[in-house]
């Protein structure tokens, strides 16, 4: 990494802990930013204590903790352990306060244990708790198996004595629904913003289909269901049955709790 592109990535990280309002508007404008980027830029605030589960290289994990500043608390879930050192860059050089993040390097389920991590083609992006058959996995010739420790959301709030959690972002290749059956303590106790990644190409290997993931949300009290569109934004998520399709799809569930910060970012 260059100077000068250490030097951007710091601006940023500065502008988007000073002005998170302004910064999320300016992702908006440009029109060209992640629509995962732009929707936690607008979910998240200041003080929030946040989960990154499935946080991969840390990039959405810096930009929760930039918002959230020293008296929130990130709480980053990244099982590969080559990954979660690559996570721990990131946040050296993207994180204006590191120190309000916490790493954990373990994978999330139902249950508390271990598992098998899979990882094709060292695509650590893609890698799962289950082989697949699409994306990285296509046609795979070497795929990578790791032992790694795997914790109910519900015994970690537990151990943690984690007394709030406001936004959860999810995305592990398929494993959401054995995770929040994990976390049902939680969801019931915090009713936390939950945004979560679902594609049935993932899910299928798991048992289930995407559907069952809005319905568990449900059972926890969650009302109201959006999808993610392409710039960041929210629209109402219609019949849960058209998440089966196949394709992949972030969604957001929240309650009455954080109606306000979701409602500002329907179109």
């Amino acid at each position: 990494m260059t100077p000068l592109h250490a030097a951007r990535l710091q601006g940023e990280a500065l502008f988007a802990a000073s002005m998170p309002r302004a910064y999320h508007a300016a992702l908006r404008l440009r029109g060209r930013s992640n629509p995962m980027k732009v929707l936690l830029a607008g979910l998240t605030r200041r003080g929030d204590v946040a989960f990154d589960v499935g946080a991969n290289r840390g990039l959405f994990t810096a930009l929760m903790s930039n918002i959230a500043g020293p008296g929130g608390r990130v709480h980053a879930f990244e099982p590969s352990p080559a990954t979660s050192g690559l996570l721990r860059a990131t946040l050296a050089v993207r994180a204006r306060t590191p120190e309000n993040v916490i790493v954990n390097v373990v994978a999330t389920g139902a249950g508390d244990g271990a598992a098998t991590l899979h990882t094709p083609q060292r695509d650590h992006g893609q890698a799962s708790l289950k082989t697949h058959e699409t994306g990285s996995w296509a046609g795979v010739t070497a795929v990578q198996h790791t032992e790694v420790a795997l914790i109910r959301l519900d015994s970690y709030v537990a151990a943690q004595r984690i007394t709030r959690v406001d936004v959860v972002k999810m995305d592990i290749e398929g494993a959401e629904l054995p995770a929040i059956r994990g976390f049902a303590g939680g969801l019931r106790a915090f009713h936390p913003v939950v945004v979560c990644e679902l594609c049935a190409a993932w899910t299928r290997a798991f048992g289930y289909e995407p559907g069952a993931v809005i319905a568990e949300l449900a059972r926890s009290g969650y009302t109201a269901f959006h999808v993610v569109t392409p710039r960041g934004d929210l629209t109402p998520l219609g019949d849960p049955a058209a998440l089966d399709d196949g394709e992949s799809r972030d969604i957001v569930a929240s309650t009455g709790a954080h109606a306000r910060r979701v409602r500002r970012l329907v179109r």
